[in-house]
């Protein structure tokens, strides 16, 4: 099969030049952060690539269908993986909310990042959502309080560690 990576139809159409699984790893890596979505093999993608080797491969040497086959069904998988954290993120984003919602008139206790300690009763909950991942601030006695940074909760109010 002829080498297409140099060839002028895919410097046409602008295809990445990266193989599937090094597309596959990178967003894997990467999807939790902020991902550029131009980086990324897609679908389109896939199908212009496929298109190009069948276009110009060698008519006395075609493509061999297992090798087609095998492209498909790692293409497949790919776009399954990527699915799955989709929906395993909207699931963590379901029980975030929940969580920080059930904390709305407890008392908590929260270290901040400065070495100071917050304590009170919270009396709310914002959301703000970056790159699909929900994060829940408290609103404890007028002072907004990192979810992450609680380390104790109660019923019953907790006693100041006076910092």
């Amino acid at each position: 099969m002829p080498d297409i990576s140099s060839s002028s139809f895919l410097n046409q159409v602008q295809v990445p030049r990266a193989s599937a699984a090094t597309s596959a790893a990178a967003s894997a890596s990467t999807a939790s952060a902020s991902a550029d979505k131009t980086k990324q093999l897609g679908k389109q993608d896939f199908l212009k690539l496929l298109m190009a080797q069948l276009q110009n491969q060698d008519p006395t040497k075609p493509m061999d269908d297992s090798q087609m086959i095998a492209q498909m069904a790692q293409f497949s998988a790919l776009e399954a993986t990527q699915g799955l954290q989709q929906t395993i993120q909207q699931s963590n984003n379901v029980q975030t909310i929940f969580q920080a919602g059930a904390l709305i008139g407890k008392y908590i206790q929260a270290n901040e990042s400065d070495g100071t300690s917050t304590t009170g009763a919270v009396t709310g909950v914002d959301f703000t959502s970056t790159n699909g991942v929900v994060s829940p601030t408290l609103q404890v006695d007028g002072k907004d309080v990192d979810y992450s940074n609680i380390v104790k909760v109660s019923s019953t109010p907790i006693a100041s560690s006076g910092a």
